[in-house]
């Protein structure tokens, strides 16, 4: 027996579609059951002209000239600890079972560290260092609108050094990272993709 055309080329995009709704369900899913935790981040310029609204992330930890470093990575997990209302790389590992030695909450991401200068002796006191967290997590979508007040308050935070822009992310069981949204000025951006 033979099919026509018309039929197969409709269940093949009736499978189609069930499976992207089946992807965006499951993301959804792993997003909302994950560990919530709240990260520092930096923004680089939200427009993007050909494309519409998109905020770029940095994650960035500022470090100060009396902190040191995280040891050097050597694998593809990173270790986060709360410090107060945020969480900070504290170190990796080449497994799971290595990095949970290091900190409770683990992540498949990779970082670098640019150190902090001490202070010198004539009353200068030294320069911050940054630990750049590389969670695959680099830019969403919004409205102009949106993309316009994040961009005020990443502006603002890069002048005066506050913490005005905090990012949601969901890490999974998995130890994927996934952005939930943002904390700007106190204020809770959820990003509701569904």
């Amino acid at each position: 027996m033979k099919i026509d055309a018309a039929p197969r080329i409709l269940a093949v995009a009736v499978t189609c579609a069930v499976i992207l709704i089946g992807f965006v369900a499951n993301e959804g899913a792993a997003r909302a059951n994950g560990q919530e935790v709240l990260m520092p981040v930096e923004g680089t310029d939200p427009r993007d002209l050909l494309s519409g609204h998109y905020v770029q992330l940095a994650f960035n930890q500022r470090l100060d000239p009396d902190e040191h470093c995280p040891a050097p990575q050597n694998g593809d997990w990173a270790a986060l600890r709360s410090r107060g209302d945020i969480y900070v790389v504290v170190g990796g590992a080449g497994s799971r079972a290595e990095a949970e030695q290091v900190g409770p909450v683990l992540v498949k991401a990779r970082y670098t560290c640019s150190p902090p200068s001490p202070p010198t002796g004539n009353d200068a006191p030294g320069a911050p260092g940054n630990v750049h967290l590389d969670l695959s997590i680099d830019r969403f979508y919004v409205s102009q609108a949106e993309a316009q007040r994040i961009e005020a308050a990443l502006a603002a935070q890069r002048n005066d050094a506050s913490r005005r822009v905090l990012a949601i992310v969901s890490v999974g069981r998995d130890g994927i990272a996934r952005l939930k949204g943002l904390v700007i000025d106190n204020q809770r951006l959820e990003l509701n993709w569904l």
